[in-house]
């Protein structure tokens, strides 16, 4: 039997720009799926649509892939799906328009895009990917290099070092850059990976922020929304992203083993941590109350919460509790670093966290206090008054 077909068309419904996703009309077992990523039905397109600032690339593969064959040809990352580039280069101006007012994030190739959606690439990545490599079409566009598929590797140094001379960019953007367009060049063109050497940055060795047990107390007490309370210790209770945060089901919290499966986290990996007994039983008075459907937290209309929205909680909290402004991943961080000072194993926390390497998890031992627990300062050794 053929495998079920969908296709996903960007369009325009109600005055909203929208993702279409259309298949036979009789299917039920694909319109249960279109139910649960929460999309809605429209007569006129004869489809499902979800709003195309809510769209999801990997949620939409997760949700079909077991089901129908996806057809994304008539798709492509429209400018509005585009986090613009000077939200990632630091200091950088809005990109300018050149005299044919090209948009630069149109100019790449669609193979490019494809490619990316193929190798299910999260759509945070494919954002970030398609601005970065624009940019750096729009730069070889203004030092009249239009042909850049046969460029020196010389001009993608001289790009780089125009970036950190002009633009002070981190480190880390630096390397999402050479990784956007090392993307394209070997990937998309299929050329030996030393078609051009291009000198990584030296990686900052800058300690993770944390809060103490105190602040997190003074965070929690601060909310008086049950569910934002909720929010708030399944970060730091879990040590989980935010986006898994927000990817988290219902049916991936298993209370009788106290453990919650964190699924297709970083680098598309599943893992389990801790479900904190003192959470679980507030869990079980927000459920109650909020009778959420398949996501454990939810937005309007039972959709997947926002991480704006996670933010605006993070930053109601920390105005009202006198604790300084966090982020969600400074609760993540706290959560290995207090772990690590009540005497727990490196490689548990590097399980828990769903960390690759060990090197990265043991950057926590410079924060903890654990082994200065047992050390005198020489101040308080020399009798001193």
């Amino acid at each position: 039997m053929p495998k079920k077909k969908i296709t996903i068309t960007p369009l325009e419904h109600r005055n909203e720009q929208v993702i279409l996703i259309r298949f036979d009309k009789d299917d039920l077992e694909l319109k249960a799926q279109c139910q649960k990523i929460n999309a809605h039905f429209t007569l006129s397109h004869k489809g499902w649509w979800v709003p195309m600032k809510d769209f999801d690339v990997k949620k939409i593969f997760d949700a079909f892939k077991d089901l129908a064959y996806i057809d994304y040809s008539a798709f492509s990352i429209k400018p509005s799906m585009v986090r613009k580039s000077e939200h990632l280069i630091k200091g950088s101006s809005k990109p300018s328009v050149n005299d044919e007012n090209r948009n630069w994030t149109q100019q790449i190739p669609a193979s490019f895009t494809d490619l990316l959606i193929t190798k299910r690439y999260s759509e945070s990545t494919i954002k970030t990917y398609t601005s970065l490599f624009g940019a750096f079409l729009e730069y070889l566009h203004k030092n009249g290099l239009k042909d850049y598929d046969n460029i020196e590797p010389s001009f993608i140094q001289s790009y780089l070092l125009h970036l950190i001379e002009t633009k002070k960019i981190a480190t880390s953007t630096q390397n999402q850059i050479i990784n956007a367009i090392k993307f394209y060049y070997e990937k998309v063109l299929g050329r030996n990976r030393m078609v051009f050497e291009i000198e990584r940055p030296r990686s900052e060795k800058k300690l993770p922020k944390i809060i103490s047990e105190e602040e997190v107390v003074r965070l929690l007490v601060a909310l008086k929304n049950l569910k934002h309370q909720c929010i708030i210790a399944m970060l730091y209770s879990t040590g989980m992203r935010r986006g898994e945060l927000i990817n988290l089901r219902i049916k991936d919290l298993y209370f009788d083993r106290n453990q919650v499966i964190i699924r297709g986290g970083k680098g598309k990996k599943d893992r389990s941590t801790l479900l904190s007994i003192r959470l679980k039983t507030v869990l079980i008075k927000y459920f109650e109350a909020y009778k959420p459907n398949y996501w454990v937290f939810e937005g309007t209309n039972r959709s997947q919460y926002s991480a704006t929205s996670i933010s605006s909680i993070l930053d109601k909290a920390c105005r009202e509790s006198g604790v300084r402004r966090i982020t969600a991943h400074v609760l993540r961080h706290s959560f290995a670093t207090h772990m690590m000072d009540n005497g727990t194993d490196t490689r548990i926390i590097q399980e828990l966290l769903g960390h690759s390497s060990l090197e990265t998890t043991a950057i926590y031992t410079h924060v903890s206090n654990q082994s200065l627990q047992h050390l005198r300062s020489p101040l308080d050794v020399i009798g001193y008054r």
